[in-house]
């Protein structure tokens, strides 16, 4: 019996995972395998999340599942679609590159070259490869404790997870960048992409993700699924900037769960400029102390969009930091929603944590949902919260436009002003600019 605030799974995901076994003949006996099964029994268990669920209060997704989705089919790279994918690469970054189409790495444009570093087939690892069991263990604990049937669904229909494993005291000389392209090719497709990324103790990297696809209206959609873990091992330090621009009548949701160890730095910073319908599930579990975590977004929504960032900071020991501060614009009849969460437990003494939300609406019909949260068991600590929603001021504008400026450049430079501090937050020069260059276009589109 489902919970109330759960619906069943519709019936063509059964058959979903059925012909992925079908495909997967003679590949049962993998440890990979076990996770699979759980993931689909997890899934019927739970169901999926309706409004009455709190976490998806503001954001059915009954749309998202009840379409009869297909299976993408196998990699196929052709002369136009290298040329596609070439084009989704920033040129003027130097950095490793690797490219899935479909959920489905491809090895003609992957290229981590680098000593220390190393990209692996998870389920392509045997028994003896020293990896298997230690990911096994993270991946099986995750499914056991989570709540999100996203997870599950992805594990009973992923076939293809890779994981970048950085080596103890190995500190990357470049960034990786990492795309993920999708191409329903005339139909309604589900692509549930794995991905890990595992910096060994005393390490370094980071990692630029792209989530796009060329779908272009509802009889060609992509549902893409993502699930991300990335452990941090003692004094490693990882940065993570993803950027989405999923076609306009897609769906994604983007699950990543990452957990520190003692003396790490965990940098995450998510822009949604995509897609029809987007949810961000992102969530860092502090295991030790002396961490420092921070968490940056931005949101750009016009026409139909819809964005719904959550967030989850589980502060379980003394002497950890975080700071995590998303900014949004909203124009058409978009609809933006934040729903963080700032978990301080009992133990968590000299815990401090910032978090704050800010929306900028570009008109009258644009909405936002804002729940920013804290919740503290510990006496010793400095934690705060806040959350602004607000219109463009008339004066800025006829100050602006005084001085020589039109009203779309006037527009253009106020909501990049806004969203100051989340470019400020990043380090890398050219990762920045390649970030501000892309809000601009969308800037431009939504004026």
């Amino acid at each position: 019996m489902l919970p109330k605030y759960q619906v069943e799974v519709p019936e063509h995901f059964r058959a979903l995972f059925n012909r992925l076994n079908d495909r997967l003949n003679g590949q049962r006996d993998k440890s990979f395998q076990s996770l699979q099964i759980k993931g689909e029994k997890g899934l019927f268990n739970k169901g999926f999340p309706t409004t009455r669920n709190e976490d998806y209060k503001y954001t059915s997704l009954n749309r998202v599942y009840n379409k009869d989705y297909e299976l993408p089919g196998p990699l196929k790279v052709d002369a136009p679609l290298m040329e596609k994918l070439r084009g989704r690469f920033n040129s003027r970054l130097d950095a490793h590159r690797i490219c899935f189409h479909n959920g489905q790495l491809v090895p003609e444009l992957t290229d981590v070259n680098e000593e220390g570093v190393e990209l692996l087939d998870f389920s392509a690892l045997g028994g003896e490869h020293p990896l298997e069991s230690e990911l096994m263990k993270h991946l099986d604990q995750t499914l056991s404790q989570t709540d999100n049937p996203f997870l599950h669904l992805n594990a009973a229909l992923c076939s293809h997870p890779v994981v970048l494993v950085v080596k103890k005291n190995h500190q990357t000389a470049r960034p990786v960048e990492v795309i993920f392209h999708y191409d329903a090719d005339g139909k309604e497709v589900i692509v549930n992409p794995q991905f890990m990324v595992l910096a060994r103790e005393n390490s370094k990297i980071t990692v630029v993700e792209t989530q796009c696809s060329d779908s272009s209206n509802e009889e060609n959609l992509v549902f893409a699924n993502v699930f991300q873990r990335w452990i941090v091992e003692k004094n490693a330090s990882t940065d993570h900037v993803k950027i989405q621009e999923m076609g306009k009548s897609d769906f994604i949701i983007h699950n990543l769960i990452a957990s520190q160890e003692g003396n790490s730095h965990f940098y995450a910073l998510t822009a949604d400029l995509g897609s029809r319908i987007a949810r961000n599930n992102l969530e860092v579990h502090l295991l030790e102390s002396h961490t420092d975590t921070d968490m940056f977004g931005l949101f750009m929504g016009d026409g139909q969009q819809h964005i719904d960032n959550q967030t989850f900071l589980d502060h379980a020991i003394p002497h950890c930091e975080s700071r995590e501060w998303y900014k949004g614009v909203l124009s058409g009849r978009s609809r933006g929603v934040f729903n963080g969460k700032v978990l301080v437990r009992q133990d968590a003494q000299k815990t401090n944590a910032f978090q704050q939300n800010n929306t900028l609406l570009a008109s009258d019909h644009a909405r936002m949902d804002s729940k920013p949260q804290l919740e503290i068991y510990a006496d010793d600590v400095k934690c705060s919260h806040g959350a602004t929603i607000g219109q463009m001021e008339d004066e800025i504008l006829f100050y602006l436009k005084s001085r020589g400026l039109d009203e779309a450049d006037a527009g253009e430079l106020v909501k990049v002003a806004f969203l100051a501090e989340v470019f400020n937050s990043m380090d890398e020069g050219e990762i920045k600019n390649t970030l501000s260059e892309r809000v601009r276009q969308k800037l431009r589109q939504i004026q």
